[in-house]
């Protein structure tokens, strides 16, 4: 049977494969058949971007605690030869430690690819107090430190330090993106789905050691408040009529974006998410979208009441 899956800020329906035991003829998981193979991370894969981008729209916004900031940390791309997976996280746990002892109270990290395969590591953090532009500075002379003990040559000037005062804005990557914690995320959620295709095509030219054992690319503390996903099995005609009002809901919203290139792309990307050639897969094919749970909701019951006119491609 299909699903909806409802998140904070999120949702999702897909078809759910049902697997039979042949012998005793009840419903079971594939891993009762197959146990899950544990395999090496190798990075960015349109299932880790998935599962990033479904966390992301877990996270209870309304109830984290602490000021919160959003901080960029790079390193030489011409160095990258020279850097190992190990390495890169190694650095990671050690400027969080650096950070916890300074304030941090939660944090979500994300490693995204450049097209040039140079990594950027994107970090949000919320700490207990304001810090004054002298912590910040120390902050980001604590990485650029710790690479530069291991004689990769990194920049002050290549690390940002960004309070984020609500109601205003953000550059991220060069896109301006509203100052609130939801908005940032989202953004680079949606950046590293769309930087899976530079990430593979650029694999073959990194580290052996990056090709085959990444280590993970998202991650947050234990403690972040995360609201429970709450997942509603219908039928296929809810399902098809959730899709449609889900896509005519990400319409609306990509035309309300202001810069006429960005909502050009957007409204034409919305319109046509579930367009598919293969008439055999086409009514299975799954809709995600950010939109807050209290509009899913409605969307569902719309869906179940059959208030939806059909409209098509």
């Amino acid at each position: 049977m299909p699903t909806v899956s409802i998140r904070a800020h999120g949702t999702s329906a897909t078809r759910n494969q049902t697997l039979v035991n042949p012998e005793t003829g009840e419903i079971v998981k594939l891993t009762a058949f197959q146990p899950p193979e544990r395999t090496a991370t190798k990075g960015w894969t349109v299932n880790v971007a998935r599962r990033n981008e479904q966390r992301l729209q877990q996270v209870d916004f309304d109830t984290i605690e602490g000021v919160p900031a959003f901080v960029t940390l790079t390193m030489p791309a011409q160095q990258m030869a020279d850097v190992s997976a190990a390495m890169f996280h190694s650095w990671l746990k050690s400027w969080l430690r650096y950070m916890k002892r300074h304030g941090l109270l939660h944090y979500y990290w994300i490693l995204e690819f450049q097209a040039t395969g140079n990594p950027h590591l994107h970090v949000l953090v919320w700490l207990d107090h304001t810090p004054d532009v002298l912590e910040q500075y120390r902050a980001l002379r604590s990485w650029v430190n710790m690479l530069n003990k291991s004689n990769v040559g990194a920049r002050q000037q290549g690390q940002i330090y960004e309070s984020i005062d609500l109601g205003g804005e953000l550059v991220v990557d060069g896109e301006t993106v509203p100052a609130h914690p939801e908005r940032v995320l989202m953004y680079l959620a949606k950046h590293a789905a769309r930087g899976v295709a530079h990430y593979q095509r650029q694999l073959s030219n990194m580290p052996e050691d990056w090709q085959y054992r990444s280590g993970r690319v998202w991650g947050h503390d234990r403690g972040l408040p995360l609201r429970e996903q709450q997942d509603y099995e219908t039928d296929y005609p809810t399902f098809w009529a959730y899709r449609r009002l889900v896509r005519r809901w990400r319409v609306s919203e990509a035309q309300a974006i202001v810069d006429s290139d960005r909502r050009r792309a957007a409204v034409s990307q919305a319109r046509g998410c579930l367009r598919c050639p293969r008439p055999d897969i086409s009514p299975y094919r799954g809709i995600s979208a950010w939109v807050s749970a209290e509009v899913a909701c409605q969307l569902l019951d719309a869906a179940v009441r059959g208030g939806d006119d059909r409209e098509e491609e």
